[in-house]
């Protein structure tokens, strides 16, 4: 008696779903972004479930073809559906909050050791796609799905300068001569929040009047359109920056007291500037204290260094057409 049905051997195999929980800040969760596109390309459907330290950190991946579904976390938005597996992709410094959630879960994905994090950031990450079967071994880079906006003045000359990080202590990751690099080129935006205008020591940044400003203008959406419009970003160890990063615009980041080689392998558009001192990083050992709180790792690594980096990877930049003084912040 025909059932209309196929016999067992044609039916396609059921495709195995995975909830995907990130949190923390911008930039450890752009870094995580090489296990959502293993396990989508292993043939997994993907659902997102966003916990970052900014509300607007799920809008990033709105429309992504890697993923079914997006749950933004901090709006109460949380799946309801059942998986058959269950990733929380969370650093180990945020585990205490969401690790109880996650007690007596039979198809959660076991967490490698803390210690994997704090030594290659990409692989602890990548190590839950391994765990399900996956070849990590070429694992692609990190990527968001972002199309350039050139509506914002921003386009293939143009230097974007990120000069924000974190508040508080986190601050000390600020380069202090963003101001001084802007007078070095002719097409410059700078992007973030008001608070990014102020240095580790609360002196406020002020650049010339020729730098176009979008401080406070844009989403974080629309910000991640402007950084893929660019011919390079220059950010500090920073959220925007990872984001320049996963977006494959010629980037150069900034670091200083924290540690650049406990995220894991950079990708080919990233170039790590450093003054290299001798006590450098020191943000896991002793923070700032061998210089007595003044950042010396950043105050040392200079402008001319930066802009020489600036105009190798990105000659389509030029100097300013006259000089010009700072006038806003």
């Amino acid at each position: 008696m025909a059932t209309g049905r196929p016999p067992a051997a044609a039916r396609q195999p059921r495709s195995r779903t995975v909830l995907v929980h990130l949190a923390s800040g911008i930039g450890n969760i752009v870094l995580a972004t090489p296990l959502l596109l293993t396990l989508s390309r292993r043939g997994y459907v993907v659902d997102l479930l966003v916990d970052g330290d900014y509300p607007e950190t799920a809008d990033l991946f709105a429309g992504w073809s890697a993923l079914r579904a997006v749950y933004n976390g901090r709006l109460r938005q949380h799946p309801t559906g059942r998986y058959d597996f269950r990733i929380a992709a969370i650093p180990p410094f945020y585990w205490s909050r969401f690790g109880p959630a996650y007690r007596g879960v039979p198809n959660s994905v076991a967490r490698p050791p803390d210690a994997l994090f704090y030594r290659d950031e990409r692989a602890y990450y990548l190590e839950f796609a391994r765990a399900l079967g996956c070849d990590v071994g070429n694992a692609p880079d990190g990527f968001l799905p972002a199309a350039p906006d050139t509506a914002r003045g921003v386009g293939p000359g143009t230097v974007v300068i990120a000069p924000g990080c974190k508040t508080g202590r986190m601050a000390a990751k600020r380069w202090p001569h963003f101001p001084r690099l802007a007078a070095e080129f002719a097409d410059m935006a700078v992007v973030g929040t008001p608070d990014d205008l102020y240095q580790f020591d609360g002196a406020p940044m002020r650049f010339p009047d020729h730098v176009r400003s979008l401080i406070g203008q844009l989403t974080l959406r629309e910000t991640a359109n402007v950084l893929a419009a660019a011919a390079v970003v220059v950010a500090n160890d920073s959220g925007l920056g990872h984001m320049a990063a996963a977006l494959g615009v010629p980037t150069v980041l900034l670091f200083g007291p924290t540690p650049d080689a406990t995220l894991g392998r950079s990708p080919p558009n990233v170039t790590v500037l450093r003054a290299q001192l001798g006590c450098e990083p020191c943000w896991f050992s002793a923070p700032l204290s061998a210089c007595g709180d003044r950042v010396d790792c950043l105050t040392q690594l200079t402008v001319d260094k930066v802009a020489r980096t600036i105009r190798t990877v990105a000659p389509s930049v030029s100097r300013p057409r006259a000089p010009a003084g700072p006038t806003h912040t």
